[in-house]
């Protein structure tokens, strides 16, 4: 080990190094010595700046292949004692560290990359100092990545870092700590009776739902999305739509189409001018609405969509032509959906608690014919309505035909009415017709609602079973000369 007397003591240790060369002259220009583990002091010196071995500080060599590089009595002992010339430390010759600057191993990239030996990428000592020169924020700086340095580096151009922004940065080290530790606990698994959830924050909203309502969005993997043209900012609303549209589309497949408002799809199709289907589904919701197109969006697209008012596009890609067109749209906002999206758990909050659930992820679930005759079409139809269904708020009724949603409704309080106001609208638009298929996301608790479907036209039902009255709503559906689907799993969304 070493005496370094007055001079101040950095200790570095960086996964990307690209640009740490300007970090250490700037440091070493403050009157800094800088110590690093062996890939940060060999990049160093690679770049011209001096770095010495973090070994002179801990006494001992790096070992088990560098699985222990910086852990040692010597080293947390300068990175934790409250005073430069504390007895301590002159008592076993140990040194003082002033700085700690640390970007921890890439666990969560190299999850995602799925790559072998992840254990491997768990980090132990950068934890390890980031937290003890977190807890010592009153006399140490510690710097738990880039973005941080920069902001220590503008600081220190105008004099010594605040004890207002080293409690910051402790307060940013041991968020970012508990945020690594919960990515490391989501890959063990195993249930247990501590839910941790975190991420990095993405971007800073305008505001959430409403105006006077602050906003944040956190990643804890790549986002759903890439913004290609952003027009406007995205906002609070623009997300969720985002999300509930591109969710809706991944289901679907290749080629599918799905216009969302509020949340709530009032356009989907699948197949040949799907797009075209899915907008003309409700015309008059998708205006101001998000279109979600599994595809790659072309001049023939934008062609259509050239009088369409639309706040978000978002597509598998887009070509150069649909770009150049859209870049004449001055608000609209382009996105390029992810296909591979690795969903964290369902998380909702209820007053003080936290409801944690897996994903809806049941698709095209088991289904018998209780009544009637199941058609390849109507079987086609069933797994397409079923997708849509799973989209829309309970009590969630869509109609649809050959793979054209043609009228929805959702978030009533009974089923009866949800029924009747999707029969209402597609019998405003001519689209009631016999081969026509209604699907419900939970069971029909009363023959009423069958009654209605039977007087619109409609013979064809898919729905959960679950009531008492199962049989008589089945009977009656057998009476009438209806086809009733019974879906083997239940769609409730809240």
């Amino acid at each position: 080990m070493c005496n370094v007397g007055k001079e101040k003591n950095a200790v570095i240790s960086i996964s990307d190094k690209q640009g740490l060369e300007k970090v250490g002259q700037f440091l070493l220009s403050n009157n800094y010595r800088i110590f690093g583990t062996s890939g940060t002091k060999n990049y160093l010196e690679e770049h011209g700046v001096n770095c010495e071995s973090v070994e002179k500080l801990t006494g001992n060599p790096e070992i088990l292949g560098g699985r222990v590089k910086t852990l040692s009595t010597s080293l947390l002992a300068g990175i934790l004692s409250k005073d430069r010339e504390d007895e301590d430390l002159k008592k076993f010759s140990y040194n003082a560290v002033d700085l700690v600057y640390v970007e921890l191993y890439d666990f969560i990239g190299h999850f995602l990359s799925n790559s072998e030996d992840l254990v491997e990428f768990i980090d132990i000592g950068g934890v390890t100092l980031l937290r003890a020169a977190a807890k010592n924020f009153q006399r140490v700086i510690p710097v738990p990545g880039k973005s941080s340095m920069e902001r220590v580096m503008e600081r220190m151009k105008d004099g010594e870092v605040s004890l207002e922004l080293r409690r910051a940065l402790a307060g940013e080290t041991f968020r970012l700590t508990a945020y690594y530790d919960q990515a490391i606990s989501q890959w063990m698994e195993g249930e247990s009776d501590i839910f941790v959830i975190g991420g990095r924050e993405y971007s800073k909203l305008r505001y959430g739902e409403n105006p006077h309502q602050k906003a944040h969005s956190y990643a804890m993997y790549p986002p759903f999305f890439e913004v290609l043209k952003k027009g406007k900012e995205v906002s609070f609303n623009n997300i969720l739509d985002a999300w509930a549209a591109w969710d809706l589309v991944l289901r679907l497949g290749n080629g599918s189409s799905s216009v969302v408002k509020h949340a709530a799809p009032c356009g989907a199709a699948t197949g040949s001018g799907s797009m075209k289907r899915a907008y003309e589904s409700d015309p008059v919701s998708a205006y101001g609405g998000i279109l979600a197109y599994n595809g790659v969006v072309d001049a023939g697209h934008v062609s259509y969509l050239k009088d369409k008012f639309l706040e978000v596009i978002i597509a598998r890609d887009f070509d150069e032509e649909a770009l150049e067109l859209l870049d004449k749209k001055k608000n609209i906002r382009l996105l390029k959906g992810r296909e591979n999206v690795y969903r964290i758990p369902d998380v909702r909050s209820a007053g003080n608690l936290l409801l944690v659930q897996e994903w809806n992820a049941m698709s095209h679930p088991n289904m018998e014919c209780r009544s009637g005759s199941l058609s390849t079409r109507l079987e086609e139809d069933a797994g397409f309505g079923w997708e849509v269904v799973k989209s829309i708020k309970s009590n969630a009724i869509a109609i649809v035909r050959d793979g054209w949603l043609l009228s929805s409704c959702g978030g009533q309080p009974n089923r009866v009415d949800s029924a009747r106001i999707a029969l209402d609208r597609a019998r405003s638009t001519g689209r009631i017709s016999q081969d026509a298929l209604l699907i419900s996301d939970g069971f029909f608790p009363f023959r009423d609602s069958v009654e209605l479907i039977e007087s619109s036209g409609i013979r064809n039902i898919a729905a959960p079973m679950g009531s008492i009255r199962d049989e008589e709503v089945v009977d009656y559906a057998k009476n009438k000369g209806m086809t009733f689907i019974e879906v083997k799993e239940r769609a409730f969304r809240h």
